[in-house]
């Protein structure tokens, strides 16, 4: 609980992120270690990622803004694979719907996401998580004819699995 309020504490000083120009600072990082060796602390990693997400940069360039919550964004991609999976595509798919996230990090979480699960799959999940998948402003441009598709692969599996989708 200490290395979280640490971190809160240290990237919460306006000029962190602006004098701190290494693609993942180690604050940040630190938070993937807490998340896989404190389950119990995910809940408070998750208000801190979503805390963090949520704050505007003034001072940071807008393209820098937007590969610092790809950045966060991959953090929650992580605490997702460590088992904190519904509150994690709740949160996101929230802010989807509230259409306050720009899109290109929505794509950048379900791409992400694609690349760590695997079937099966819980309904719950697949609830939260297809209606992004299905989307064709979130998918229509990381789509492919490849014999590989995961987008297609993940809602064909979907489809199969679940009847009452």
């Amino acid at each position: 609980m200490g290395v979280i309020r640490w971190v809160a504490y240290a990237v919460n000083d306006s000029s962190y992120f602006k004098h701190n120009t290494d693609h993942t600072p180690l604050h940040i990082a630190l938070l993937d270690e807490v998340s896989t060796c404190h389950p119990m602390l995910h809940p408070k990693l998750l208000e801190l990622l979503i805390s963090l997400f949520e704050s505007e940069f003034k001072e940071l360039d807008v393209l820098v803004q937007l590969e610092l919550k790809k950045v966060i964004l991959d953090r929650m991609v992580h605490l997702l694979s460590r088992g904190f999976v519904i509150p994690v595509v709740s949160y996101v798919r929230q802010c989807w719907e509230t259409k306050d996230t720009d899109i290109s990090l929505i794509r950048h979480f379900v791409s992400e996401v694609l690349d760590v699960v695997a079937p099966p799959y819980t309904l719950e999940f697949v609830q939260r998580f297809l209606p992004l998948i299905e989307n064709e402003n979130i998918t229509g441009s990381i789509r492919t004819e490849a014999e590989h598709n995961p987008i297609t692969e993940f809602i064909t599996h979907c489809h199969q699995t679940f009847d009452d989708l």
